[in-house]
């Protein structure tokens, strides 16, 4: 799956760097908004929802007036927290990914869109609380590769457009991490992510 997913990216970067022959416009901006983060899989029981940030930055190449193709770099919090008490897991990194847009264009100024598409996440931290912070990066991957699906809708301006849309994030494979015990079974341990994201892009 990994090598799968690689590939996509790798031949959708291909595409970008080509795109500029044929692309009918491009768009650079910049987006924010809440993350609210969980974690699945068969070994993750009781948790609950934590909210955090996520934001960054995208350029958009679109392809036609229909189909665009989108990276992205955000800076992501996600993990979880207990149902009950105060423990969390707070995991935080740098994601980029790589979305299929479709737009749906209508005779008004509001334009909806859909997008799905790949996603790889970089490990920055990784840290258990429960009265005291404990600093899991070592038993946590260093990169979380997931697939992405929102829907939206972008506001067109003379020189740009407003853009709000929810996605979801499912993580393909478990974050957790063995360490130095290579015998050691890997928790069945996955990302999930509901965000709402508030953007702005320049056209050029």
């Amino acid at each position: 799956m990994k090598k799968f997913t690689f590939g996509l990216m790798l031949a959708a970067v291909l595409m970008l760097a080509a795109s500029p022959l044929f692309a009918e416009g491009m768009m650079f901006g910049v987006k924010a908004g809440l993350n609210l983060a969980n974690l699945t899989g068969d070994d993750v029981m009781d948790t609950a929802i934590k909210p955090g940030l996520i934001g960054g930055a995208f350029l958009c190449y679109n392809i036609t007036e229909i189909f665009a193709i989108q990276p992205e770099v955000l800076f992501a919090m996600k993990g979880a927290k207990a149902s009950e008490g105060d423990e969390k897991w707070n995991i935080n990194y740098i994601e980029i990914p790589l979305l299929f847009k479709v737009n749906l264009p209508t005779e008004g100024k509001i334009d909806p869109f859909l997008c799905a598409g790949p996603g790889i996440g970089i490990l920055l931290s990784s840290k258990q609380t429960n009265g005291e912070e404990v600093d899991v990066k070592d038993y946590t991957k260093s990169t979380n590769f997931g697939i992405i699906a929102g829907v939206g809708a972008a506001y067109q301006m003379e020189k740009g457009a407003i853009s709000l849309e929810a996605r979801y994030e499912v993580g393909l494979s478990t974050i957790a991490d063995a360490g130095d015990d290579a015998d050691a079974a890997e928790p069945d341990i996955k990302t999930s992510d509901i965000s709402i994201l508030l953007g702005y892009g320049f056209a050029f």
